[in-house]
């Protein structure tokens, strides 16, 4: 009888937890509740941007800065023409040295405008740049080009008698030419360059000068052997009890040493050295 209760009791029990798993199992799952989606904006067209849909007060600009500024600074204007909002998503420069600060995804209303300001680094930057924008709406890309003119400090403008009392300061101390009204064109000229440009700005001033004084050599026609320790002397000592100065930083002149070089490599390319007689 004992064995009989157990086994009973054993298929009872089994019978039960079978039971309750199927309860459990048979119970509807709770209700899968979908959450909304992020607001995101429309992926980019990657065609060209119609024309009917913003107009530029220009597609290329330019403007003049000064050898030394330290930027530049122009602006893009628009007008969104077409009958739906534009969205502007990024505007990318075509280098490092220009930035345009614009809202992110910056939404343009039918018939309203906007303004795209650019900044470009112009330090030791000469002559003529070259630059571009791509402006990325959600209608199509937009490039829009400009031109950064660098124009070298003007030259004063000097008489006969202004050129004798520079000999004479000179003469007296030639490294005045680096200070006061000498400065402007033997210190200011040459800043940030380097090679021809340093040689054209800082040497030929006077070597190559149009009243280029009797005794300042033609470095064309030297009569003594030249060498990359030739120039290395002269530009970076210069010649004491002579107008030529010492252009070094720790002889008291305003170039760095990867300049020196630049000029020495320059010279000798240009002024092929001399054979020693």
């Amino acid at each position: 009888m004992k064995l009989i209760r157990k086994l009973l009791l054993a298929n009872v029990l089994a019978l039960l937890t079978v039971l309750g798993l199927t309860s459990a199992l048979a119970q509807p799952a709770p209700p899968v509740v979908a959450s909304q989606p992020a607001a995101v904006p429309p992926p980019p067209v990657n065609g060209p941007l119609p024309a009917t849909v913003l107009a530029w007060d220009s597609e290329l600009k330019s403007i003049d800065a000064n050898e030394g500024d330290e930027a530049g600074h122009l602006f893009f204007s628009f007008t969104n023409v077409s009958t739906s909002d534009v969205v502007i998503q990024n505007v990318h420069p075509g280098c490092g040295c220009t930035t345009a600060q614009v809202p992110a995804n910056w939404v343009i209303p039918p018939g309203t405008n906007g303004t795209i300001p650019v900044t470009i680094n112009l330090h030791g930057k000469t002559g003529t740049l070259f630059k571009n924008l791509t402006v990325t709406t959600d209608k199509g890309v937009k490039m829009l080009n400009f031109r950064v003119n660098v124009l070298p400090v003007p030259m004063p403008v000097m008489t006969a008698a202004d050129r004798t009392n520079n000999l004479k300061i000179a003469m007296t101390d030639r490294q005045a030419v680096f200070h006061g009204d000498c400065a402007t064109c033997h210190l200011k000229q040459g800043e940030g360059k380097y090679g021809k440009a340093l040689y054209d700005a800082d040497c030929g001033i006077c070597h190559e000068g149009e009243h280029r004084a009797s005794m300042v050599p033609d470095l064309h026609n030297l009569k003594v052997p030249t060498s990359p320790e030739f120039w290395h002397t002269w530009i970076t000592h210069g010649k004491p009890l002579s107008l030529m100065p010492a252009f070094c930083g720790a002889d008291g002149g305003p170039l760095s040493d990867m300049q020196i070089s630049s000029l020495i490599v320059y010279l000798n390319f240009a002024i092929p050295p001399k054979p020693t007689p």
